[in-house]
Parts: structure tokens; sequence; C-alpha cells
């Protein structure tokens, strides 16, 4: 921490000092602090300040004295009570949802059913009608039919991570990936023991559940062969992260460490691996303009991994649109977006404004965090552009049609699916 040159290149590159200007928000900030006040004098004022970053990586990468601010920052959160900070309950309460996954089915269930019958009684500026969009009939579906597990006898083994949200929360996201990965040469399975990869609990310093979480993977995943694929970006990264979460426990490391060197990325995957079925449109009536939208994981301190933009460039029917100044943060941060409701809105709405301009038809990705916060964003905005994961991009029809959003929608600060949990549990 002592090392930092104080040189302010953390400062342009942080979403959230742009937003609020204020210098303790700022990685610099952030560890003059540290380093001039320590942790035993951690007011509420100081814990507020160190939850006030999306741990996107962007100030490491800029870096100087190359400072991994993230795991400074997550050391100094270990310290704090578990029940301190910015709405410190709905935080803890989400953790604990992902702490059994599967209970995010019973969520899906509650949510569509309270779309169904408020849908025409909510006053179109309510938050919770915004909420409610996550789960309505055209979010995050393509209209594909649902896919099992296709095995090929003989084939190599492919273990699939799916993550929490495409599990529990969105099947055609689930079935979609099926499809698309079911038309490789490889075995697909997936552990039924898997749980949560553990990113929530990391971030809010609970290096014990993050550590918990981590164990119960890489014993799932132990059984298995091949390459583990994962179809959600923040998993990725935090699958390869695991030998870090195991610094002190060097037993635990070496096998965390074998599991995360067989770790690969979905569009990377892919990019190695062309599907058998796979055809481009060489002469489309139209070609579909999408916007991919980069996951900070996938762009910030990681390897470059992302093959995205080739994916979707070999379907042939479509244009990438780009932003000028190039990514951006979408401001959901795992659990920021619960914290810091206001400032993560702001940044998702500057985002979005931005993106509109370029009329797209469809804005893509890979993080699960980010296909929600793009579909509140959207939704906020009263746009009719359609949010897709990649894999249900990469696997529709050339002339897949999008149906917008029935629901009446305006703009409107909404919080992300971690309130709707506190307020339907």
């Amino acid at each position: 921490m002592s090392t930092c040159a104080k040189c302010g290149a953390c400062a342009p590159v942080c979403p959230v000092f742009k937003i609020s200007g204020r210098e303790s928000h700022t990685a610099r900030g952030k560890l003059h602090l540290l380093v001039a006040l320590g942790l035993e004098k951690s007011s509420s004022n100081f814990i507020d300040i160190f939850s006030a970053c999306l741990l996107c990586g962007a100030c490491s990468d800029v870096c100087s004295r190359q400072i991994d601010i993230s795991k400074e920052l997550v050391a100094a959160r270990s310290t704090f009570a578990s029940l301190s900070g910015p709405h410190a309950y709905e935080k803890f309460l989400a953790r604990k949802i992902l702490d059994s996954p599967e209970r995010l089915a019973g969520l899906r269930f509650l949510a569509k059913t309270c779309g169904k019958v408020l849908s025409d009684k909510l006053l179109s500026g309510t938050g919770l009608r915004l909420r409610l969009s996550l789960f309505h009939e055209d979010a995050f579906s393509v209209g594909s039919e649902a896919r099992h597990l296709k095995t090929h006898p003989g084939g190599t083994s492919l273990t699939w991570f799916p993550g929490c949200s495409t599990r529990y929360l969105f099947p055609d996201i689930h079935s979609s990936c099926i499809s698309l990965l079911a038309d490789t040469s490889f075995s697909l399975e997936y552990p039924e023991s898997l749980a949560c990869c553990g990113l929530a609990d990391w971030a809010a310093g609970d290096l014990e559940g993050a550590r918990k979480n981590a164990r119960t993977n890489v014993e799932a995943m132990e059984t298995t062969e091949g390459p583990i694929m994962v179809s959600c970006a923040s998993c990725y990264a935090h699958l390869k992260k695991y030998p870090e979460v195991f610094a002190k426990d060097s037993n635990w490391q070496k096998r965390a460490a074998k599991m995360a060197s067989r770790v690969v990325e979905m569009s990377a995957f892919l990019e190695d691996h062309p599907r058998g079925s796979h055809k481009s449109v060489s002469n489309p009536e139209r070609k579909l303009r999408v916007f991919y939208h980069d996951p900070c994981h996938l762009r910030n301190g990681t390897e470059a991994v992302d093959r995205a933009r080739q994916q979707l460039t070999k379907k042939g029917n479509i244009e990438i649109l780009e932003l000028p100044g190039g990514p951006r943060c979408c401001g959901q941060g795992g659990l920021f977006h619960v914290a810091h409701p206001e400032i993560s809105a702001s940044i998702r709405d500057e985002l979005v404004k931005d993106v509109l301009a370029l009329q797209p038809d469809v804005v893509t990705s890979t993080c699960s965090g980010c296909l929600m916060q793009w579909q509140q964003g959207l939704a906020a905005a009263g746009s009719r552009v359609k949010i897709l994961h990649l894999a249900q991009l990469l696997g529709a029809c050339p002339r897949m049609p999008f149906c917008p959003n029935s629901l009446e929608l305006s703009k409107n600060n909404a919080r992300n699916i971690s309130h709707m949990a506190a307020l339907i549990f």
C-alpha cells in the first residue's frame, strides 16, 4: 500500500470517481486512507468509502507500481463486520441466498407470478415494476426450444460451469448454452453438486465463505475430465482466481491451481473448437446491429481471452457497434449496485444512453450481472432494444425476431435482483 506513487492515473479510469468526483473514491484515495488511518480507524464513513468500489480492475491495469488494488480492498473489507456499511442487510441476504443458489429457482417462480399479477396494477414509474421486467416472458428469451445435455460416445469430456443465474434464474440462457455446446464434438456434462463461484463472498470480504464455495467446486470438478468451460465472464475470472483464494492453504491451493488450469472462457473455447453445424450468412438482407458489452472481469486484470467479437463476426449477418471511447463498465459490480444504487444507476444510464445513440438492435454480453444491469437499464430508458447472452445470439437463426418487453417501461433508478430477493423473502 505504501508503494503508491499518488500519480493519479487511477482517477480517470475509475467509473465511480467519474460520477461522484470524490478523491476518496479513487484507488489512490483509498490507499492513502489505509496508510494514514489504518483499519483500526474504520468508522462508518470509512467502511462506506471502501464499499464504493466496483472491483472492476481498471485502476490496477494502469497502476505504474502494479499494485493489485482489488486485492488490497478485499483484504480491508475482510476486517469489517458482515452487517456494516450501506445497505448491509440487503447485501448479506443476497450472499446467503447464493450460499444455496437453488433458492433462486423459487425466486424466479415468485417473481414471474408477481409480474403476471401486478403488471397491470403497478404505476409505470415504480422500481418494483422495473425489477420484475427481469422475469417477463420476453426478457432474456429468443424462443428457443429446450435442449438436453448431448453426449458424443468416445468424445473428449467437457465440463460446463453455467453459473447460478443461468442455472436457476434464466432457463432460456441455459438451453441456449446447451444447444450451442451440443454442436461441438465434446461430451458435455456438469456436476449437480456445483456451488456458487463465490465471487460475491470474496468481494464482500467474506474470505471463509468464498473458500467454502471454492472447496465445493474444486471437489466437484476433480471428479471430471477435460476442459472446464465457463459461460459467465465473472464466474470465469473468479474460478481462475481460486489459487489466490487459498493463498494460506498450500494443499487446497495446489488442488485449486490444477482445477484452474482447466478453466476456459466460452468464446475462447468456441473459437478454438468450431461447431459442426455452424453456418455463416454471406448475403443477409439486413445485418443485425449488435453492441457487445465487454465484461470488466475479462478486459481488466486477466489474460486476453475474450473472443466474442470474432465469434459474432463469423455469423456473417452481424454488424458490431463500438463506443468511440472504447468499452465501459455498466456499474453492476456484483453487490456494488446494492450498496450504492444511485451511483450504479448513473454509471448504467450514461452507458445505456451512449450505446442507444449507436442504434443497436441487440446488446449482448457473457456476464450474468451485466446482463441484468443492462436489462434494467434498457427498461429504465424505455428502449425496445433486446439484451441477450452471447450464446443466445450465436445460436439464433439469421432472421431471429426480437420481441420487446410488453411491460410499460419508464426511467427509474431501480435496484437489481438482490433487492427483489429481500422484498420477496
